[in-house]
């Protein structure tokens, strides 16, 4: 198996119980993996307006307060984590749009994994409201671990894979399989064919097949099945539901990347709706090359 190495992980920080959630879960992986861990505060300028310091008189705090603040909070945070794990993080404060200075952070320190809460609302602004979460996921070269709920396990013991019929979909079998070797995990091998046509359904259950293989030849536990249904996102957020899924696998790389506001029906749904954490990634040739059967993993 080709493993998908995580030495560096980046955790956009608002304070709020997402935020929280989600620097808890990059420390979990962290200890496991021996990665590093940056957090990145960002300030938007316009329209920036805090609930950090409580207002006197009706007076907005001026950005310097509020910068002076951040400061404050940013090394509480570090400390709490440095006594809490053992870990000494790396901490950064940064002016301009959410989704722009964490795309570029990454790049330029060449982080492998990105985790961030996906509602981390504050009094000030929902730091991931809707926009800048979708731009982050469909934007990164790297993973994206997104986190909605504020009680989600930190240890991942189902974790889910959907297959469809695009070509780039198994390309995050490797992906899934990395995690899962580091929790112990199962893994829920979910088919969501697009026709139901006798023969185009064969085909597809072949595809799944190849996918079983690679699983099964790692000796990572799994089981497979086929989901059908009018809304296949439904589908499969309802799958994980009923069986206590932990972590969702998908590909955004064959959607429209463009200006980051297009991800495609599935993943964005799937993205705002998960009540459960979402591992997002595009498609890159560097990091996954093995073929099986014609079709890229």
């Amino acid at each position: 198996m080709k493993n998908y190495e995580i030495k560096k992980i980046l955790v956009p920080v608002d304070f709020s119980g997402a935020s929280e959630m989600a620097t808890s879960e990059a420390l979990t992986l962290a200890k496991l993996l021996k990665a590093e861990v940056f957090l990145i505060h960002v300030m938007e300028g316009i329209g920036y307006i805090s609930s950090l310091i409580p207002e006197k008189d009706s007076i907005s705090p001026t950005i310097s307060e509020l910068s002076i603040e951040v400061e404050r909070k940013m090394d509480n945070l570090k400390n709490k984590i440095i006594k809490d794990y053992d870990i000494i993080p790396e901490i950064f404060i940064a002016s301009g749009h959410i989704h722009t200075e964490i795309i570029s952070f990454s790049e330029n320190k060449k982080i492998d994994l990105i985790v961030m809460g996906t509602h981390g609302a504050t009094g000030y602004k929902e730091f991931f409201i809707g926009t800048n979460a979708h731009r982050v996921v469909t934007l990164s070269e790297i993973p994206v671990l997104t986190i909605r709920n504020k009680n989600i396990n930190p240890v991942f013991g189902n974790i889910m894979i959907p297959i469809d019929n695009s070509i780039h979909s198994r390309e995050k079998v490797n992906l899934a399989m990395t995690i899962a070797e580091l929790f112990g995990s199962k893994i829920h091998i979910i088919g969501l064919p697009y026709s139901n046509d006798e023969q185009e359904l064969n085909k597809f259950k072949t595809k799944l097949g190849s996918v079983e293989e690679i699983v099964q030849s790692n000796k990572i536990p799994y089981i497979s099945t086929i989901v059908h249904g009018d809304n296949l996102a439904e589908a499969t957020l309802k799958y994980a539901t009923d069986n206590k899924c932990d972590l969702i696998v998908i590909n955004t790389g064959h959607e429209s990347r463009l200006t980051g506001i297009f991800m495609g029906a599935f993943a964005k749904q799937i993205v705002n709706h998960s009540r459960v954490a979402v591992l997002s990634f595009r498609h890159t040739k560097s990091h996954y090359n093995i073929e099986v059967s014609g079709f890229g993993i």
